[in-house]
């Protein structure tokens, strides 16, 4: 391994124990990831923030503003009303509800912007039925994370997936082909949550931040937050413009049309989380630039060799879970196919098995806040620190990767 690759690794691994411990604000340790690795020189120092300013955190800040609107005008309130209407104010009923609604949209619109989207409604929920809403927003991430994962156009790593197998001249994965997967694994995921996830969350005194909002709940301003999102859900959809562009033009129309108020809008932005994407970003593209991610994963790819069917697509699934905690799910996906695709075809098994459960398990992001966007958004709404995550993801984690071995096993070979 070279000297950039281990000093990338001690960053990287510094960081994760400090994101657990959190003795400092996740704030500054955002700040100094990509300080220390330009002064490593592992990136370019002109360019070492760059991130700050990508299409995702323009993707999230853009909806967070759509969101506030949706608070602002009593439009979340609104719609939040009438959904407990139809389910009911129990904590399992809203779990449940939350997890089909997000994952039924997720799966056919991107899943961070289902989350943003969808957060000031569960929001409300959560506050009409006196039930803490940390309970039910680790429980849309998820959800979200999961219904990724039922169609091709559910997540970016899917899309990934099937440009590369396009590449080596393999067939590409169609596209209810995940279904077969991914609606299982939304179904576990909903059990999964609804009867012991949120049991595992501690309860998170956030409410108390809140009680200074007020809501306007003027009609004609909200049917115009409703005709601005779905206009903004359209253009995802269709993608007539990136998705960025449409979050920030579904943003500037709110504030234009006066449903929120220019002030308001920019609070709404999470500091916390703008710098930990702009600090993660460059942290996951250097451990696969530096090759200290690859090394890692030639180092533990000859334990594949030998192994039956069904204990290769395992070690497969559960080395991909592993990469794709803590790298960018693109990253990991890119990373890990091509060592997939070369272990199962050694071994004489269907490769397509292979590149199903790196595609799928690139969306099995429970532990940690910062794999996927989903987890990112609630991490500062629902006051989580690094150890929610994993006391509750993890058993989540182990499920998802036994449910996706098997279906893969039993599907392809």
């Amino acid at each position: 391994m070279t000297i950039p690759a281990i000093i990338t690794c001690v960053i990287f691994i510094v960081v994760v124990i400090l994101l657990i411990w959190q003795p400092v604000h996740p704030i500054l340790i955002g700040a100094a990831i990509p300080a220390l690795l330009a002064a490593f020189k592992i990136i370019d120092a002109k360019t070492a923030y760059a991130e700050f300013g990508n299409t995702t955190v323009v993707f999230f800040m853009g909806l967070v503003v759509v969101g506030e609107a949706f608070f602002k005008t009593g439009l979340a309130d609104f719609i939040g009303g009438k959904i407990i209407g139809l389910i009911g104010k129990t904590e399992k009923g809203l779990i449940l509800g939350t997890s089909i609604v997000g994952g039924g949209l997720s799966a056919f619109l991107n899943d961070t912007g289902t989350t943003a989207c969808l957060m000031p409604i569960v929001g409300s929920m959560a506050e009409k039925a006196k039930i803490p809403k940390s309970k039910l927003l680790m429980a849309l991430a998820y959800a979200a994370s999961l219904g990724g994962t039922i169609t091709l156009i559910g997540t970016t790593p899917h899309i990934v997936v099937n440009g590369m197998l396009a590449d080596m001249g393999l067939r590409e994965l169609r596209f209810f082909e995940y279904s077969k997967i991914g609606i299982p694994l939304l179904v576990v995921g909903m059990i999964y949550m609804s009867i012991f996830g949120t049991k595992l969350l501690p309860l998170k005194n956030i409410e108390a931040k809140d009680e200074n909002r007020t809501s306007d709940k003027n009609p004609s301003k909200m049917l115009l937050v409703a005709i601005i999102f779905l206009s903004v859900v359209i253009a995802m959809a269709t993608k007539i413009v990136p998705m960025h562009i449409a979050g920030v033009f579904g943003a500037i129309l709110v504030v234009l049309t006066g449903c929120i108020s220019a002030q308001d809008a920019i609070k709404s932005f999470s500091v916390t989380t703008v710098f930990l994407v702009g600090g993660i970003f460059p942290l996951s593209r250097a451990m696969v630039k530096t090759g200290a991610a690859e090394y890692i994963v030639n180092l533990l790819s000859p334990a594949l060799n030998g192994l039956p069917p069904i204990l290769l697509i395992a070690a497969i699934s559960l080395l991909m879970l592993i990469v794709t905690q803590f790298l960018l799910n693109s990253s990991a996906t890119v990373l890990m196919l091509p060592v997939s695709i070369l272990v199962c075809q050694a071994a004489g098994v269907n490769p397509l098995a292979g590149a199903m459960a790196v595609s799928v398990c690139a969306s099995g992001v429970f532990t940690t806040p910062f794999g996927t966007g989903p987890n990112l958004l609630v991490w500062e709404a629902g006051g989580y620190s690094m150890k929610d995550y994993l006391k509750c993801g993890f058993p989540l984690l182990i499920l998802f990767w036994i449910v996706t071995t098997v279906l893969c096993y039993f599907i392809y070979l």
